[in-house]
């Protein structure tokens, strides 16, 4: 995923002519850096407590990024010019309470494990740092740069990983259509994350990132058609009252830019 990620980058940044966008390097790209690594580390967190507690389980603390993102975006970038704090909050709760009605009607989820619900909690924090490093890039260098040495980051910093864990075997051993599958699914989180910052041009991190944590319906869509995770007669109830709330954390979103 990482390379298919960092490739893609590469080639679009390639075609800077034609887009005709300007951008320079900078050292504030370093901290790029910095949020690749830590993307990567969160990645590598997230994958674990999957590991431990489910995909299901692990999503909904996961998605405590939101609320992460939203306040460190306050604080630390001072939004509080252009944005209302409370709407800002009020949504950003309303949001991950959405996603655990949605995840606590999956069949599949294990009994609650600490040190995965650890590790979950913790990706979420870098997951919502990286989105406040994402915006103050993105407001002084722009978009397609700071992905280029964002993905980057990421690849080399799981590539570091692997080699330490001494994972290569593994890697080696992977059928072809889990490679695939991999590069595709680089392919497509390359036009999430461009969306994201290019959203990042227009609205406070506290609004753009909490609006991307109704993914959440995406998934649920997806757990329900494809993989048949969630029975919606039998948890009708909470998945209704999932899309309530999420519908109420965008329509408070609307209030929260000043």
């Amino acid at each position: 995923m990482a390379v298919g990620f960092s490739v893609c980058s590469l080639v679009l940044y390639l075609f800077k002519p034609l887009l005709g966008f300007q951008e320079s390097f900078s050292p504030i790209l370093w901290w790029s850096v910095l949020a690749g690594l830590i993307w990567a580390g969160s990645f590598v967190l997230f994958v674990g407590s999957i590991d431990l507690i489910g995909l299901s389980r692990s999503n909904q603390w996961k998605n405590l990024q939101g609320p992460v993102g939203a306040v460190l975006s306050l604080v630390v970038l001072k939004e509080f010019a252009t944005t209302n704090p409370v709407f800002a909050l009020l949504a950003a709760v309303a949001i991950f309470l959405s996603a655990i009605f949605f995840t606590t009607s999956s069949e599949t989820a294990k009994k609650i494990n600490i040190r995965g619900v650890s590790l979950a909690l913790l990706s979420a924090l870098g997951f919502g740092s990286v989105a406040v490093i994402q915006k103050y890039v993105t407001s002084h260098v722009g978009v397609y740069l700071q992905q280029v040495v964002w993905s980057l980051a990421i690849a080399g910093s799981i590539a570091t990983y692997i080699l330490l864990r001494g994972k290569i075997s593994e890697l080696r051993r992977a059928v072809k259509r889990e490679v695939w599958v991999g590069l595709s699914a680089g392919v497509l989180y390359l036009g999430a994350s461009l969306f994201q910052l290019f959203s990042y041009q227009h609205l406070a991190a506290s609004i753009a990132f909490t609006m991307i944590q109704t993914s959440a319906l995406w998934t649920i869509a997806i757990g329900i058609l494809v993989f048949k995770e969630i029975d919606l007669k039998k948890h009708y109830g909470k998945v209704s009252l999932g899309l309530i709330l999420a519908i109420i954390g965008i329509i408070l979103l609307v209030f929260a830019r000043k």
